[in-house]
């Protein structure tokens, strides 16, 4: 029976066997010895000495070839995984794919609910640039050109406000495209990439821009010039009647990297301050500035990516303070 259970268990798990061979082994080691015993009880009655004797060099025969087996199979058998180790790699395995499943589940989101802000926010600038575009044209059939330099200011600033949604929007695309790409970054350098990128904004605003030696960061060097920009463009935009000026220094400790990006502009409410990172939030104080409060959002996925945080304090008499924290 015992060959035979071993054979039905052979067919039916045949293709998820490690050693099939053993199985047959074993089979028949067990078949050769149990026949032995049968022929030797049979002896009693018939004197079957030949016959006895040829099963015994087969189960001899048999039995060696399992011992052989054995030891060739040996290393490889003691190199698979034991249960409980399974039920950890799996268990493990079964962590990771719930925490990807909820990080996709949580980027649809946030996809969901940019596409919709963003295809808002693009159609009023671009529906403003247009009738303005068209009072521009009626004016000029009319010979009426008074009027025609403030239509253009009106379409100009549409324009732009659908290029910073459009920049925006790439920011966002970059996120979700480079979050891979790692490597030891200068912060020195970040900083001078994001002010040339900014330079027509700071040459209008008069900004004035203080960085004191950077050290280095592990992260994506494109993200973080993007992250930058974000920053430096929002104390630029949000400021008061006086110029801009912003203080951005550095501290460390073994564990972390701490960047303080600190300006004297319009600030923001205290009881705000938790919500200023969420998508399409915008400070009551911000006015009739054109944005789509995505960037402080983009600011927070960047940080995410790299396994960092991102923070913000605002004291009473106005100004803003963003902390940045990177893991050692």
């Amino acid at each position: 029976m015992i060959p035979l259970a071993l054979a039905t268990y052979w067919w039916v798990k045949r293709s998820e066997l490690a050693f099939p061979r053993l199985f047959w082994l074993f089979a028949a080691f067990i078949f050769s010895c149990g026949s032995t015993h049968l022929i030797e009880a049979v002896i009693f009655y018939e004197p079957v000495y030949r016959f006895s004797a040829l099963m015994k060099v087969v189960t001899a025969l048999v039995s060696w070839c399992t011992v052989f087996t054995l030891f060739r199979v040996a290393p490889k058998a003691l190199e698979l995984p034991g249960l409980q180790r399974v039920n950890t790699m799996l268990q493990e395995q079964l962590t990771v794919t719930k925490h990807a499943e909820e990080a996709l589940e949580r980027s649809n989101r946030d996809l969901s609910a940019f596409t919709g802000l963003v295809t808002h926010d693009l159609r009023n600038p671009l529906n403003s640039a247009v009738f303005v575009t068209e009072m521009a044209k009626e004016s000029i059939q009319r010979g009426d050109s008074e009027q025609i330099p403030h239509l253009l200011d009106k379409a100009l600033a549409s324009l732009r406000q659908m290029e910073a949604l459009v920049r925006e929007l790439h920011a966002e695309s970059m996120v979700r495209s480079v979050s891979g790409e790692m490597g030891v970054v200068p912060l020195s350098g970040v900083i001078e990439s994001a002010r040339l990128n900014l330079a027509p904004l700071i040459e209008r605003s008069g900004a004035r821009i203080e960085a004191e030696a950077l050290p280095e960061v592990r992260g994506n060097r494109t993200m973080l010039v993007q992250l930058f920009i974000n920053l430096l463009e929002n104390s630029i935009k949000y400021r008061r009647e006086e110029a801009p000026k912003i203080r951005i220094e550095a501290s460390q400790t073994p564990d972390s990297t701490k960047i303080r990006v600190t300006d004297n502009g319009m600030g923001i409410p205290g009881d705000q301050l938790a919500l200023i990172f969420e998508s399409g939030f915008r400070a009551e104080n911000s006015g009739g500035i054109p944005g789509s409060g995505l960037g402080l959002a983009f600011c927070r996925k960047i940080m995410e990516a790299h396994g960092g945080e991102i923070s913000a304090t605002s004291p009473s008499q106005g100004g803003a303070t963003i902390d940045l924290v990177f893991k050692a």
